[in-house]
């Protein structure tokens, strides 16, 4: 890099670089010594999902000086976000995808087996559905993401692994089969839903069974990280369980608040909630 002429460096994906990011990598804390070896080059971090505390730790990890933070609007006021119990996940993701025939979406699962298996079981109803995964070859991989993205098939059955530079503006729907694994996980996910600005659906299918194979899958970390990524399996939980608005749940995790009592956009404000009266009463 030193025999280039460089007008800025770019950092995408810059929540990796902090400890209280989602997706922390501690390759990405090497990146600090960029601006040791080039300190008069601007050094640029981009991120759609950082708190106030993600953002703090990236300059610094970045040692960067007195940098200037832009922070966006975290709603997408054109998602709906709806969160129901899984009973039978197969039944109720097919009463979604027959909501939604001949259009795009992205049904996201936990680990690759419960890929396989949705797969295989939409597959055997009629639905023309591919999978995405990192167990699965990379030829194979490309195939399946460019047969949707070119419309050859309309739905894709993926992992987290599926989505990193995805930008399809027309997928009207994304269903979680699992509870994801942070909040931050479901905004960067969901909001792959909508980027034409029209409506589409977010759905979240959950039990209190993804809670422990979260901590299964979380098991082999080292201590530190190990419980923040708890903590954050903790805030999504109480989002999948709580009863207020969707959008204000995810923009206050954000920093950030709603400037309207009621979104429209979810199930809590959209009245589709079945709440028992008096439930804490004896």
């Amino acid at each position: 890099l030193r025999k280039t002429e460089l007008s800025f460096i770019a950092v995408d994906e810059a929540h990796c670089v902090s400890m209280w990011g989602h997706d922390f990598r501690p390759e990405y804390r090497e990146l600090g010594l960029l601006k040791k070896a080039f300190p008069e080059i601007a050094i640029h971090a981009y991120t759609a999902t950082a708190t106030a505390q993600v953002r703090s730790d990236i300059a610094r990890q970045l040692r960067l000086e007195i940098p200037e933070l832009l922070v966006g609007a975290y709603d997408r006021p054109n998602l709906i976000y709806k969160v129901t119990r899984r009973a039978n996940i197969v039944s109720q993701v097919c009463a979604v995808l027959d909501q939604h025939q001949s259009e795009s979406g992205i049904i996201y699962c936990i680990r690759r087996k419960d890929v396989d298996k949705m797969c295989a079981a939409l597959t055997g109803k009629g639905y023309r559905v591919v999978p995405y995964h990192a167990g699965m070859e990379d030829r194979e991989r490309r195939i399946n993401q460019e047969a949707f993205i070119q419309e050859r098939v309309n739905i894709i059955v993926a992992t987290v692994a599926f989505g990193m530079g995805i930008d399809k503006s027309n997928v009207r729907y994304v269903i979680h089969a699992g509870m994801p694994k942070s909040l931050e996980h479901y905004q960067q996910e969901s909001g792959r839903a909508g980027r034409d600005g029209l409506e589409a659906d977010c759905i979240l299918f959950y039990s209190s069974g993804d809670y422990g194979t979260w901590q299964s899958i979380l098991r082999e970390m080292d201590p530190e990280p190990k419980e923040m990524a708890l903590g954050k399996v903790n805030a999504i939980f109480d989002f999948c369980t709580g009863v207020t608005c969707r959008h204000r749940a995810i923009l206050n995790y954000f920093g950030q608040d709603q400037d309207k009592d009621n979104c429209g956009a979810c199930d809590v404000c959209l009245g589709d909630l079945d709440l028992m009266e008096d439930s804490l009463e004896a």
